[in-house]
């Protein structure tokens, strides 16, 4: 009797499991309806892309309006998603299977570019940009998944706290490296991402420069001579 059922069972346990990885797969409207990143630049800029885009089409609305309607329909997904989710929670937390971080981002269609440059007085010279072997100091801690992320942060959810901790940090280690150096000039560099028609034809995406922040190499060095 028992080895008759076994398959039944665990069939049934199989489909379960796939179930609860559907589910717990599915986004999830959290992040969004806490706020996060709801004033930043990339937002912003998607909700006036979708208004212009619907005006386009005959329905009139602003961002302001659209970002309510989102917001109201995320608070009703959230309620189903909840729903959904609730007969798989215990067995996702025993079994380690569960979902720890927000898939389905929106994607960064307003990035900011962490750009580095040094002075010696009279003309400035990068020192670092992101993607170029020409201008690659740091390069591989740059690289580090989590440096990346932190940098991701600064398009979506800016702090300006953070931002000058490690701008400062990042001024210090150019000083050091470029003691000859008059000034390290640490800022962000935002642009819209060009369409793939753009890009098949070579265009190169213009942006502005914005949270400038200037160092001198000389007092940088002797606050934190050994």
């Amino acid at each position: 009797m028992r080895e008759r059922a076994w398959p039944h069972v665990r069939a049934l346990l199989i489909l379960f499991h796939v179930g609860m990885v559907v589910v717990m797969s599915l986004p999830t409207p959290d992040a969004l309806l806490g706020g996060m990143g709801w004033e930043s630049a990339n937002v912003q800029a998607e909700l006036a892309r979708w208004v212009e885009g619907l005006q386009g089409v005959g329905v009139s609305t602003t961002p302001e309006a659209l970002g309510q309607d989102v917001r109201e329909a995320a608070e009703s997904y959230r309620d189903v998603h909840a729903g959904l989710a609730a007969p798989f929670s215990a067995y996702s937390r025993g079994s380690g299977a569960r979902q720890g971080w927000v898939m389905f981002a929106k994607p960064q269609r307003h990035p900011a570019e962490l750009h580095i440059d040094l002075s010696d007085g009279t003309t400035w010279r990068p020192i670092y940009r992101p993607h170029s072997s020409a201008h690659d100091f740091w390069g591989e801690r740059f690289r580090h998944h989590r440096m990346r992320k932190q940098l991701g942060r600064f398009a979506r959810t800016f702090d300006v706290d953070t931002y000058d901790r490690l701008a400062e940090f990042l001024a210090r280690e150019v000083a050091r490296a470029h003691p000859d150096g008059r000034v390290v000039r640490v800022q962000l560099y935002r642009y819209a991402t060009l369409r793939p028609d753009e890009v098949r034809a070579g265009a190169v995406p213009m942006g502005e420069y914005e949270q400038a922040r200037r160092y001198s190499v000389a007092r940088l060095l002797e606050e934190h001579a050994p």
